[in-house]
């Protein structure tokens, strides 16, 4: 099954899923896709925008997994 992992982060979704599974990982931040990497070298990992990503690819995948930033944890909290 070919999986696509959108605002992948550190992959803590991903130990759940089989080793079978022929992962794409996106994610924006370099530093947060190596630890992904070095976490899931079999994965392939994007760095870029996940919505450009999806909107490119979407009929590449048989499932796509999406989490993205958590409001605590996003900068538009500081937006007016």
């Amino acid at each position: 099954m070919k999986v696509l992992n959108l605002y992948a982060g550190i992959g803590g979704n991903r130990k759940l899923w089989p080793a079978e599974c022929e992962v794409t990982a996106v994610e924006l931040d370099p530093e947060i896709a190596a630890i992904y990497q070095k976490n899931f070298p079999q994965d392939t990992v994007i760095v870029g925008d996940a919505n450009a990503y999806i909107l490119a690819h979407l009929k590449e995948f048989d499932f796509i997994w999406t989490s993205p930033p958590c409001q605590t944890h996003s900068d538009i909290r500081r937006m007016r």
